[in-house]
């Protein structure tokens, strides 16, 4: 059994996949941290052959290295410097990105638009011959309620709904309507000019912790993937770590 953790900024994903597939998953806060009593519950009550680790924080992923380590667990990190079906447009791209063009493109073999809609909304493209063209990095919805609340006297205890109007009639839908409507018209926007330059159809997935929640709202995105990074991670581990 492989366990898988993709450490985000806001939450930490984690799932156990055996023969293949996901077996087991659980979300914890990032800001919880791990300890070393957290983590010996979670290798130690499966039988855990190794660790699949993408990071976008350094503390925690610094902390994880060091106790699978101390206690001779095989642990694998993504990285840029790891083998990869996919040829990646840039250096210093993160890894759960990574893990999400790479999983996308072993899940589906096609053009790609890849969005996840997490602390920031990434997007990527990737084309069936399995190159990455680069991407883009906006604010998520809790990272621009954040900055409102923070930078405005006035803005505060913005409560979410299901239902986003066009135009708000009080400041709570006015918020929401900028944000939510915003961050719709940004995505269906880029898959529109991309689908336009490239000058072909493109497969558009969604992924991270607020899919669920815009994948309704948003025209274009075909599929919902709520497991892509830790299936991403789990098909690099696969393909660097040998058994």
């Amino acid at each position: 059994m492989i366990l898988i953790f993709d450490i985000g900024n806001t939450n930490i994903h984690i799932g156990y996949y055996e023969n293949g597939r996901l077996i087991q998953k659980q979300n914890l806060p990032t800001a919880e941290g791990m300890d070393k009593k957290l983590l010996k519950e979670l290798l130690y009550k499966k039988s855990i052959e190794g660790v699949g680790v993408a990071s976008v924080v350094p503390s925690l992923e610094q902390k994880l290295y060091r106790f699978c380590k101390d206690h001779s667990i095989n642990t694998f990190f993504v990285s840029t410097r790891i083998k990869m079906p996919v040829k990646i447009a840039y250096n210093n791209l993160g890894a759960d990105r990574i893990a999400n063009i790479n999983g996308a493109y072993i899940r589906y073999r096609d053009d790609l638009i890849i969005f996840s809609f997490g602390t920031a909304v990434t997007g990527d493209v990737i084309l069936k011959s399995g190159i990455h063209r680069g991407g883009l990095i906006i604010p998520g919805v809790q990272t621009q309620l954040w900055s409102l609340k923070q930078k405005t006297a006035l803005i505060k205890g913005i409560r979410l709904k299901k239902l986003i109007p066009l135009l708000g009639k009080n400041t709570n839908d006015c918020v929401l309507a900028g944000i939510i409507n915003g961050i719709k018209f940004s995505i269906e926007g880029f898959i529109a000019k991309i689908k336009k330059v490239y000058k072909r159809d493109f497969l558009v997935i969604a992924t991270g912790g607020w899919a669920k929640r815009l994948c309704p709202l948003v025209s274009g995105i075909d599929r919902c993937d709520l497991h892509l990074t830790l299936y991403g991670i789990y098909q690099l581990y696969k393909q660097n770590v040998k058994d």
